[in-house]
């Protein structure tokens, strides 16, 4: 079980660089992948998350093309990191192109896994956050009432 949690903003350097804070990489250790998310975000997966998502595609078999083309898809989206060795990363062109990032980031933790955006994104997306309606949120996916 992963705890990412909390927010840090980040620059890209002239090489497309970032480091992963110190904080999160303690947990995310040494294998780890990028993949496009969800509006506009790019997602960094702990390997076992990453593994754990393949599992729950189950057996399927060779002959479903539309499954197969869903799981390609997927897996077409997802990068193997590489870091250099002073602990930086290159965010792929592609990737970079679709999250919007030119230089100035924000990586926030989200539990199992950590997400990076373009700090124009999360601040209009973050600009009017409902707290309450968060929690309300929140309180819906728990399995009992905190």
């Amino acid at each position: 079980m992963y705890s990412f949690n909390g927010r840090f903003n980040n620059r890209l350097d002239d090489k497309n660089r970032i480091r992963i804070p110190a904080k999160y990489k303690a947990e995310l250790g040494e294998e780890y992948k990028l993949s496009f998310g969800p509006s506009a975000t790019i997602y960094v997966l702990p390997k076992d998350e990453y593994e754990k998502i393949l599992a729950s595609f189950g057996e399927v078999t060779l002959f479903d093309e539309e499954k197969q083309n869903a799981i390609a898809d997927f897996t077409s989206m997802v990068f193997d990191v590489v870091e250099d060795n002073q602990g930086r990363i290159v965010l792929p062109l592609e990737l970079r192109t679709y999250a919007g990032i030119d230089k100035d980031i924000v990586i926030t933790g989200a539990a199992s896994f950590i997400r990076i955006e373009a700090l124009e994104k999360f601040e209009a997306r973050t600009k009017n956050r409902d707290v309450t309606n968060i929690f309300a949120k929140l309180n819906s996916l728990s399995k009992k009432e905190v």
